[in-house]
C-alpha cells in the first residue's frame, strides 16, 4: 500500500486510492474483488484509463456495496474529461457510504467535475442536507419541488433536505416535464428535464413563439469555468448557454491561466459563438518581466545619453575656449608672459578635445536610440500583458437554515 501511494502523482488521487483500499479491507472483500480493484488502481496510475474502467467496473460488480471502485471510476472519468460520468460515479460512491472517512475528498471530486462541466455552483451552507439545481431545455419554466414552487429554469442550487424529491417544470406552450432524484448530503443534485412542445397550445391568439431566447456557445481551454453576468450559468443539452437577447458579460477562468472577460451580444433566436484561448499566467508573467526590463533599460540608457551628452558639450566648450585663447593670444607680449596667464594649448590638444566631444556625442546618440527602442519594446510587452483585474463583487442570496447574502469578488 505504501509503495502504491508513493507513486501517485497528485494528492487527490492519493486520498482516493487510500480511501478505496481502506474501505475495501474494512469490509473484508473477496480475493477476486481485491485483484480486480488493485488492477484497476494500477491501470489508472499508469494512465491506462480504458483498462482501469474495465477493471473497476468488474470490481464494482463483485462487491456492489463498496464505494471504492466508484470513487476511482469518478477519478478516471475526470482524467478523461467525462464530466457527466465523473459526477455519476462520485454520486454513487456518496450514496453507498455517506459516512465514509474520505467523504470530503469524494465531494470535492464531485464538485470539481460539476464546475468543469459549467454547472452552477452552490453558495451557502448545506447544513445537514444537500442542494438541488434544475436545468431544462426551456428557460423560464416554473420549477416545483414536491409541489412547492422554487423558481424558474435554470434554477441555481438551493439548499434542500435529504431524500427523494419529485421535480416538475411547466411553461405555457410546453408539456410538463417531471423527474425524481435523491438529494445527497453535502453536494448539489442536478435534475435535468426535457420539455416537449405542446403544439395544441396557442399563445396570445397566435402560434407559440419559439425564438424568444438566444444561445451562446463558448469554446475555450479544457477545465475552464464560465460565469455569465457574474454568476455560474446552466447549459442546455447541446452545450450552449440559454440567454435572453441583449448584452452579457462573460468571464472565463481556468487554473494557471489568466482570466478573460468578454462582452457578448446575443440575438433573439440566434446562436453566438466565441472562442477564447486563455493565456498562461507564466507566459504573461514573462512578458510583464520583459516589459519592466525594457522600461528600466530605457531609463538607464536615457540617463547614459543625457550624461554623455553633457560630457560632449563640456569637451566641445573646452575646445572652443582653447581655440579662442590661442587665436587671440597677443603677439606684442612675450610668449613666456602670456603663457603664465593662459596655459598654451597646441593644435593637437584642441583637436583631441574636439574628437573627445565627438565620441561622447556618438555614445549619447547611441544611448538615446537604445533607450527609445527599449521604451517601445517595454511598452509593447506591458500592453500585451496587462495586470489581471480582480473579479467584480457579486452579491448572491443565501438560503438554508438562515437567510442572508454572500459576496464574492472585490468591493469597489
Amino acid at each position: 500500500m505504501k509503495q502504491l501511494v508513493s507513486l501517485v502523482v497528485t494528492s487527490a488521487v492519493v486520498v482516493l486510492m487510500a480511501a478505496g483500499v481502506r474501505s475495501a479491507w474494512a469490509q473484508k472483500p473477496s480475493p477476486a474483488f481485491t485483484k480486480e480493484f488493485q488492477a484497476g488502481v494500477d491501470a489508472f496510475r499508469l494512465g491506462q484509463y480504458d483498462e482501469a474502467t474495465r477493471r473497476l467496473e468488474s470490481a464494482s460488480k463483485l462487491e456492489p456495496k463498496l464505494p471504492g471502485p466508484h470513487r476511482f471510476l469518478a477519478a478516471v472519468a475526470q482524467a478523461k474529461e467525462d464530466w457527466a460520468g465523473c459526477i455519476a460515479s462520485a454520486r454513487t460512491a456518496i450514496e453507498l457510504n455517506p459516512q465514509s472517512s474520505e467523504i470530503v475528498a469524494t465531494r470535492k471530486l464531485h464538485d470539481d467535475c460539476r464546475e468543469s462541466d459549467g454547472r452552477p455552483l452552490f453558495v451557502g451552507d448545506y447544513g445537514t442536507g444537500g442542494a438541488i439545481a434544475v436545468q431544462a431545455n426551456v428557460a423560464g419554466a416554473t420549477v416545483t419541488v414536491d409541489g412547492l414552487r422554487y423558481g424558474a429554469t435554470p434554477l441555481a442550487p438551493r439548499a434542500l433536505a435529504l431524500g427523494e424529491v419529485t421535480v416538475t417544470a411547466t411553461k405555457l406552450g410546453w408539456k410538463t416535464a417531471t423527474g425524481t432524484s435523491n438529494v445527497l448530503p453535502g453536494v448539489v443534485t442536478d435534475v435535468i428535464l426535457t420539455l416537449e412542445e405542446d403544439k395544441s397550445v396557442v399563445v396570445d391568439g397566435g402560434p407559440k413563439p419559439t425564438g424568444d431566447l438566444g444561445w451562446l456557445r463558448v469554446k475555450t481551454v479544457a477545465g475552464a469555468a464560465i460565469r455569465i453576468n457574474g454568476k455560474p450559468w446552466a447549459i442546455d443539452d447541446r452545450g450552449r448557454f440559454v440567454l435572453v437577447p441583449g448584452t452579457h458579460e462573460v468571464e472565463i477562468t481556468a487554473p494557471g491561466r489568466v482570466t478573460e472577460r468578454r462582452t457578448v451580444r446575443v440575438s433573439k433566436g440566434q446562436e453566438t459563438k466565441i472562442e477564447v484561448d486563455l493565456e498562461s499566467r507564466a507566459a504573461r508573467a514573462r512578458r510583464q518581466r520583459a516589459g519592466r526590463v525594457g522600461l528600466a533599460a530605457a531609463v538607464g540608457f536615457g540617463a547614459v545619453g543625457a550624461m554623455t551628452g553633457v560630457l560632449s558639450g563640456m569637451a566641445l566648450d573646452d575646445a572652443r575656449d582653447a581655440w579662442v585663447i590661442e587665436t587671440e593670444r597677443p603677439t606684442t607680449v612675450p610668449l613666456s608672459e602670456s603663457v603664465a596667464l593662459r596655459p598654451l594649448r597646441k593644435r593637437e590638444e584642441i583637436e583631441a578635445l574636439v574628437a573627445r566631444s565627438d565620441r561622447w556625442a556618438l555614445v549619447s546618440n547611441i544611448s538615446y536610440g537604445v533607450a527609445a527602442v527599449s521604451l517601445g519594446v517595454g511598452a509593447y510587452m506591458l500592453s500585451r500583458a496587462p495586470e489581471e483585474k480582480p473579479p467584480r463583487a457579486v452579491v448572491t442570496p443565501v438560503m438554508g437554515e438562515s437567510w442572508g447574502v454572500a459576496v464574492t469578488g472585490v468591493l469597489p
